[in-house]
């Protein structure tokens, strides 16, 4: 029989089990260290009391207990008392710790240095795990980098690895606050090699989210969600969990996709809170700053960082208040406001930045303040302050620089230099574009390089030279859609989740059908549609950045059509026209054309539904007239003296993308493509036609004239695929768009705004959406839609699009006609006949649209809302 352990034992036993259980079991280990304490105050134990009350501190702390630094300090005062100096110190380390999330760093950094003095051999190299976060959370993070290597070296030596783990992984810490990505991504591969080996999954996904975060620090914001998608997050901490959402959101907010970012970010706040993270929540709000600055509300950000600098100047965190500074001047000179007392103040930061070795913030500092700069000797000196982001930065960066130097050649009065500034940053955006895959990174990309695209257009505009303006405008223009498309990646995760969508939306649209609940559907079609698009994401892209159009090219490419561009700028409407060679540029008449195209698509939406009285009939004819015609006589009227009755390439701009050309009398009869940009049309007229006559027709279900839509138009193409009811399933339809040189569906459309790439069409096993359709080899050459306002797409920077017709374009798809309002089955049915018949007769898809629109008069306005996209 084995004798029981002596009372002592126990204790000291129990004491040292709670303090291994706190980072797994917080609650457990309380409660086992709070017996540790009762049974050796009992037994007058004082090593295990010592024990026991370091543990009940540690638990406290991680419990988010406000007693946690008292219960410690009783530890380090019970070790003094009764002599046990190394045990005094070890606690000393947590005290220190702790005071230092507390925002107390000077009493911590004093703690964290008389605990180091009293240790030697290992534990004083175990220290190191302990000083190095306290100096780095005080911005002093240099300072304790010598002796941390050591530290790493010892313990590597003495096989410590759970130990060598944790310092590595602080140091990690460290060097990214330094702006060292390369080595901090080191130790954190060895951290989690080091976790992996020793069996600890959540240090593992700690160590995950760093390298995360690095990934995106380095300029590589796909890769850090790439990193993270490996995290499952439900089986971290709450302290874990809440740095996972933050490197998210900073990478969402370098990719630009701002509601998933503030979402992010809102998670990360809300875990901290609960996880008692001070500090990180400080840190919420400089980042929330820099978030409202991108999403063009600079007043949230300029008090969101004022917020942060003075809660980072109370703890006594000069670098974090340093930069909460710059974030500040970065919201003033976007409001206009900047004082020079906010410049100099900004200067400040940049030298504190500097000085606590927080590099690559310091340089960016310095680019602002060359923005900010009154005279032209301080933008220069600025300006070689910072020129080390070339190297050093990110591709945001090194825009911005380009950015900074064309405003000083500005202010210099060089013009030429400018734009040739300007031009390189849009290049620089241009070649990271391409290295992206998804069509929506692409397009919200564009951002980074709005404001150099505007400020390049307002020279040119402002030498009145059309030869200048039309590459200017087309530099930042859907410029997403003209690089080679990148079909996702195979990937199992990616095709159940997408084939799951398909299955849960049509349940949902069967419970409405019922007036069933679909809540419980609703947020399953949520989290699939989240996976599907973190999936689609991770693509990676190749090949040419893309040029802006030559002018002899693109007036041969032309012939006898007439291109007619837009360009707003500062309030103020411009139209480039370019004629039989000959270049032309306008500026129009002020007008408000969003309540003059509200109307007109609200009108021309009644109509579509029928059911009118013949009042209510007349009434919605008469409005869609008139909002016509003061279009009409805005955009096009002014012009037709340069463009006559030619052809027409229109290249919209904001929300002239959803404008029914064809519903406006200078333009009613004539072919008119409507493309993204003039790049993109050339770069459809120039793709390679499918030499294979290959013809899909697909009726989806629920739509009353599909069937008998398809029937009317299959005698024109004997040999062509047909697809009706059960047959018409997604992957049917994706084999018999594969490769087609003409597509016909008639089912129901879907455009979402929230999510564009979701926009969808419906078929028999669910809907069909815009990312499953990137997975075709071959986009079809001519696509009809006839569904209801599937051509439209939603806007983003740049006029960038994103939507099911956008996407097709992007994928090579040389002609979509489709509708941007809803139209009425009947004469859709009459008016897609006439189409494919002119088509088979040999027109073009623009001038077949043309002609079978004039020739059903009586419903023209109601038939209005088909455009034909892209080449024509």
């Amino acid at each position: 029989m084995t004798p029981a352990s002596p009372p002592e034992a126990q204790a000291l036993t129990a004491a040292e089990h709670a303090y291994a259980l706190v980072e797994s079991e917080p609650l457990r280990a309380h409660v086992l260290a709070e017996e540790a304490v009762a049974l050796a105050r009992r037994n007058r134990d004082w090593e295990a009391l010592v024990a026991a009350l370091h543990a009940l501190g540690y638990a406290r702390y991680r419990l988010g207990d406000a007693r946690a630094v008292r219960t410690m300090r009783a530890a380090v005062r019970t070790a003094e008392r009764y002599g046990y100096g190394r045990k005094a110190a070890l606690a000393r380390r947590n005290v220190a710790l702790y005071l230092a999330y507390q925002g107390k760093l000077g009493l911590a950094l004093v703690e964290i240095d008389a605990a180091c003095a009293a240790l030697t051999g290992i534990d004083r190299a175990r220290s190191e795990v302990f000083r190095n976060a306290v100096y780095g959370l005080a911005g002093r993070g240099r300072d304790v980098i010598p002796d941390s290597t050591k530290a790493l070296k010892v313990l590597r030596r003495h096989g410590d690895r759970p130990w060598e783990a944790r310092l590595a992984y602080n140091l990690g810490v460290t060097l990214i606050d330094l702006g060292e990505y390369r080595p901090a991504r080191r130790d954190f591969e060895r951290a989690r090699e080091l976790y992996a080996a020793l069996g600890l999954a959540a240090a593992v996904a700690d160590a995950k989210k760093y390298l995360a975060l690095v990934a995106s620090l380095e300029g590589d914001p796909v890769r850090c969600l790439a990193e993270l998608e490996d995290i499952d997050v439900e089986s971290l901490t709450d302290w874990a969990a809440c740095w996972v959402y933050l490197n998210r959101a900073e990478a969402l907010l370098a990719l630009r996709l701002l509601p998933e970012a503030r979402a992010d970010l809102a998670r990360f706040t809300e875990v901290s809170v609960r996880a008692h993270a001070i500090d990180s929540l400080n840190k919420a709000r400089l980042d929330a700053a820099r978030l409202s600055l991108a999403a063009g509300d600079p007043e949230s950000a300029a008090a969101q960082a004022a917020a942060a600098r003075r809660s980072f100047s109370a703890r006594g965190q000069r670098p974090f208040a340093a930069a909460a500074t710059v974030v500040g001047l970065a919201a003033a000179l976007e409001t206009g406001s900047a004082s020079r007392a906010a410049i100099r103040a900004a200067r400040r930061a940049a030298e504190v930045l500097a000085g606590e070795g927080w590099t690559i913030q310091a340089l960016r500092a310095h680019a602002l303040l060359a923005r900010a700069a009154g005279s032209q000797t301080t933008t220069e000196r600025e300006l070689a302050e910072a020129r080390p982001l070339d190297r050093r930065g990110t591709v945001a960066d090194r825009v911005e620089l380009r950015h900074a130097e064309a405003l000083a050649r500005l202010r210099a009065g060089d013009l030429a230099g400018a734009q040739r500034r300007l031009q390189r940053g849009l290049e620089l955006l241009e070649e990271y574009r391409a290295a992206l895959g998804a069509v929506e990174l692409r397009s919200t990309a564009s951002s980074l390089g709005v404001a150099l695209a505007r400020d390049g257009l307002r020279i040119a505009l402002g030498s009145g030279v059309p030869a200048n303006v039309l590459p200017w405008a087309e530099r930042l223009r859907a410029n997403a859609l003209r690089l080679p498309p990148v079909r996702p990646a195979r990937d199992s995760e990616l095709r159940a989740a997408q084939a799951e969508l398909r299955l849960v939306a049509r349940r949902i649209r069967e419970a409405n059908d019922e007036g069933k609940p679909s809540t419980a559907l609703a947020a399953r079609q949520s989290a699939l549609e989240a996976t599907v698009r973190r999936r689609t994401r991770l693509a990676r892209g190749e090949g040419d950045a893309g040029s802006t159009p030559d002018l002899e090219s693109a007036a041969k490419a032309l012939g006898h059509r007439a291109l007619l561009e837009y360009v707003e700028l500062d309030g103020r409407l411009h139209a480039v026209t370019l004629v039989g060679g000959l270049l032309g540029l306008r500026e129009l008449q002020p007008v408000d054309t969003s309540t003059e195209l509200e109307w007109l698509r609200f009108s021309l939406s009644r109509l579509a539904r029928g059911r009118l009285s013949a009042a209510q009939r007349t009434a919605a004819l008469a409005n869609a007239n008139a909002a016509a015609a003061a279009l009409d006589h805005s955009l096009v009227e002014p012009l037709l003296p340069a463009i006559g009755d030619a052809p027409l390439v229109v290249v919209p701009t904001g929300g002239l993308h959803a404008l029914p050309w064809s519903a406006l009398p200078s333009i009613r009869g004539r072919p008119v493509a409507v493309a993204p940009s003039l790049s993109q049309w050339l770069a459809l007229d120039a793709r390679r036609r499918s030499r294979r006559r290959k013809t899909a027709l697909v009726a989806g279900p629920r739509l009353r004239h599909a069937k008998a839509e398809i029937a009317d138009i299959a005698p024109l193409f004997g040999d062509a695929t047909v697809l009706r009811g059960r047959e018409a399933t997604a992957d049917a339809v994706l084999a018999a768009l594969d490769g087609a040189s003409l597509a016909h569906l008639a089912c129901h459309g879907r455009f979402r705004a929230d999510s564009p790439l979701f926009s969808s069409l419906e078929l028999a096993d669910g809907p069909l959406n815009a990312l499953d359709l990137q997975g075709l080899r071959r986009a079809p050459d001519v696509l009809v839609l006839s569904a209801c306002d599937v051509a439209l797409s939603e806007r983003h920077a740049g006029d960038e699009l994103l939507g099911l017709s956008a996407a097709l374009l992007a994928m090579g798809t040389r002609t979509i006609v489709a509708s941007v309002v809803p139209v009425p089955d009947r004469a859709v049915r009459r008016l897609l006949l006439a189409f494919h018949s002119e088509l088979a007769a040999g027109a073009a898809p623009a001038t077949a649209l043309a002609r079978a629109q004039a020739g059903l008069r009586g419903n023209s306005a109601a038939l209005a809302g088909f455009v034909c996209l892209g080449f024509g």
